[in-house]
């Protein structure tokens, strides 16, 4: 299954028509699922023809490959912006950031992280999830190496990070399977952020 662009927009208008059919893709993904979308319905929402899309996407796999991918780097654009600064401040302050923005990012789209979760395996880009997966674990350990001071000696800090990014994906996709009631989630963000500062400090 070819889960890839037929090429990549240069030119404004261009890039501006991909967007619109990504976007386009994304409503309807979370309006009808993946088996009830299609490239027709994608072209006819975005105002563009059904040539015009197949331009730039072969078949509603890529177009759903497209959202997911969107999906993380808008993810990955806002964990680092979370993370800017941070050596400033304190390492509970630090993981407090992490656990906000990989939790909020699930509560704020809930609908678009189940179609990712349920998609990706499906049209077989389970692997760019796991790209940002790693991205993830590479920026908490990066934190927690300019705190380690504050971290007990016997622990391993890829091994924490790895540990954190796991713990906090697996409560994020939990919340938005279960769907999160409002302030539910400052009550789950708090208290992880107090188990994951206590791990660090205690140690082994």
């Amino acid at each position: 299954m070819d889960v890839n662009p037929r090429k990549f927009p240069q030119q404004a208008r261009a890039k501006a028509t991909a967007d619109a059919i990504v976007e386009a893709s994304t409503q309807l993904l979370l309006e009808r699922g993946y088996e009830r979308f299609t490239t027709a319905r994608a072209a006819e929402r975005a105002g563009v023809s059904v040539g015009s899309l197949y331009q730039y996407f072969p078949n509603k796999a890529a177009l759903a490959a497209a959202v997911i991918d969107r999906c993380c780097d808008e993810f990955g654009v806002a964990l680092e912006r979370a993370l800017e600064g941070r050596p400033r401040i304190t390492l509970a302050e630090c993981i407090g950031a992490i656990v906000d923005v990989i939790l909020a990012s699930h509560q704020l789209a809930p609908d678009l992280h189940k179609v990712v979760i349920d998609v990706a395996p499906r049209i077989g880009v389970a692997d760019r999830t796991d790209t940002m997966s790693r991205r993830m674990a590479e920026a908490i350990e990066a934190v927690l190496r300019m705190h380690a001071s504050e971290i007990a000696p016997d622990i391993d800090l890829t091994t924490a990070a790895t540990i954190i990014e796991t713990l906090l994906v697996a409560l994020s996709h939990r919340a938005a399977m279960a769907g999160v009631k409002a302030g539910e989630g400052d009550v789950i963000a708090t208290e992880t952020t107090c188990m994951i500062t206590r791990y660090l400090a205690a140690g082994v």
